[in-house]
C-alpha cells in the first residue's frame, strides 16, 4: 500500500540521541574485544607456566576455581546482566582457554543427547569443547581409560560405579562436576566423571556411595538421596569432606554400608533454565 511499510520495510529511523547510543554501543563492542584479547594473553601465561604437567597429560580443567570465578562475577553483576548470558559468555571463554592448553573432550551417551534438557547442560558446559556420542554407557565410561584428559557426562540415576574402580596410572576417576539440567531433582542431573583436580570452594558438597541408606540422625543432614541400583545409594551432603574426618570417620566401623566417597565438586549453581 502506497505511503505505508510493510512489515519487512520498516525504515531504520536514525535520530541524533539514537545515533550517539549505537556510537556508544559500537565503542563498548570494542573494548569487549580488547579485553578479551589481555584475557587470552593472560591465558597463554598460565599455558606456558604448566607446560611440563601438561606435557604429561595433565588435566587443565579445574572445576573448583571455576566455580569460584562464576560466582564472583555473578555477584560483581548485581543483577544488571542476566546470569544465563553471564554463565553462556564465561563458559565460551573458559573452554577457549581450556583448549588452548590440551585437547579435552567430552564423551556422553545416546540418553543425553536425546534429552532436551540433558542436551542443553551439555552444550553449555561443554561450550567449545567436542563432545562425543560412545554407543553405549559401557563405552562412554571406558573413554576415562584413555587419560586425564576426558571428561565423561552422564546421568546421576544411571550406575557408573565402575568408574570408582577405573585406576589409570593408580588414580580412579570421580564425579568432579554437577549439571543441574535444568531441575532441582537429583535424579534428573547429570554426572561429569574425569580425572580433573579436586579443591574445596566454600560451597561443595561430597558424594557418597553405600550399600544401603545413611543412619536416619546423620549429621549434616544429606542434601539428597539417590537411590542407584539394589541397595546402592548415592547420597549427597554439604561440605568438602574427608574420609578421616567427622562425620565420615565415625561411619567407617559400619562395614555394612560399604562407604566410599564417589567425589567432592562445587554445588551446582542453576544458572540457566532451558
Amino acid at each position: 500500500m502506497h505511503g505505508q511499510f510493510s512489515l519487512m520495510e520498516k525504515p531504520d529511523i536514525q535520530t541524533p540521541e539514537l545515533s550517539g547510543i549505537r556510537q556508544e554501543i559500537d565503542s563498548i563492542d570494542e573494548q569487549i574485544v580488547e579485553l578479551l584479547c589481555a584475557r587470552f594473553a593472560a591465558s597463554e601465561k598460565v599455558r606456558l607456566a604448566k607446560t611440563s604437567d601438561l606435557l604429561t597429560g595433565a588435566m587443565p580443567y579445574r572445576p573448583g576455581r571455576e566455580a569460584v570465578i562464576l560466582r564472583r562475577l555473578v555477584e560483581v553483576a548485581a543483577g544488571q546482566v542476566p546470569v544465563a548470558v553471564i554463565e553462556r559468555v564465561w563458559r565460551t571463554v573458559i573452554s577457549a582457554s581450556i583448549l588452548a592448553q590440551a585437547d579435552v573432550r567430552i564423551v556422553t551417551i545416546p540418553e543425553v543427547m536425546s534429552d532436551l534438557r540433558y542436551r542443553q547442560a551439555t552444550d553449555l558446559f561443554a561450550s567449545l569443547l567436542p563432545v562425543e556420542k560412545a554407543s553405549s554407557m559401557k563405552a562412554a565410561l571406558a573413554a576415562l581409560s584413555d587419560g586425564e584428559q576426558v571428561l565423561v557426562v552422564v546421568p546421576m540415576k544411571l550406575d557408573w560405579r565402575s568408574v570408582l574402580e577405573q585406576t589409570p596410572e593408580g588414580k580412579p576417576a570421580r564425579v568432579v562436576a554437577v549439571l543441574a539440567a535444568g531441575s532441582d531433582k537429583p535424579g534428573r542431573s547429570l554426572a561429569v566423571l574425569g580425572h580433573a583436580a579436586s579443591e574445596p570452594t566454600g560451597e561443595d558438597e561430597t558424594l557418597l556411595v553405600t550399600t544401603g541408606k545413611l543412619p536416619r540422625d546423620f549429621v549434616p543432614k544429606p542434601i539428597w538421596h539417590l537411590k542407584l541400583a539394589d541397595d546402592v545409594y548415592l547420597t549427597s551432603i554439604p561440605g568438602y569432606l574427608d574420609m578421616s574426618e567427622q562425620p565420615l570417620v565415625s561411619l567407617k566401623g559400619n562395614t555394612g554400608l560399604g562407604l566410599r566417597i564417589a567425589g567432592r565438586y562445587p554445588s551446582a549453581m542453576e544458572l540457566s533454565k532451558p
